[in-house]
């Protein structure tokens, strides 16, 4: 078996709620009673997660079938769901694998 794998996922239905304004998505972080100004690409990143949480090269798929993702794009992606996740938006978790 290998190392763990960060794994990352949707938040619980209800606890963000989404609004467009001027080119920015604000989200408001129930829980916390914070709201966030997100540009692109964290809008992207939040519609191409799943409930039951995958890995991160997963999402980079999802994403590339969407759209032109250059040179180090899963590094960068990366990046961005550990940012999401320490802001509590989306679900970040070890999960063992095959």
């Amino acid at each position: 078996m290998s190392a763990p794998a960060r794994h990352y996922g949707c938040v619980d239905e209800g606890v963000l709620l989404q609004r467009e304004l001027d080119g920015l998505t604000l989200v408001f972080h129930r829980p916390s009673g914070l709201t966030h100004m997100l540009a692109s690409p964290l809008p992207e990143i939040l519609d191409a997660l799943e409930e039951e949480p995958e890995p991160a090269d997963i999402v980079l798929e999802r994403l590339s079938a969407r759209y032109d993702l250059g040179e180090n794009a899963l590094a960068e992606l990366t990046a961005h769901l550990e940012e999401l996740a320490a802001l509590g938006l989306i679900e970040s978790r070890l999960c063992a694998t095959a």
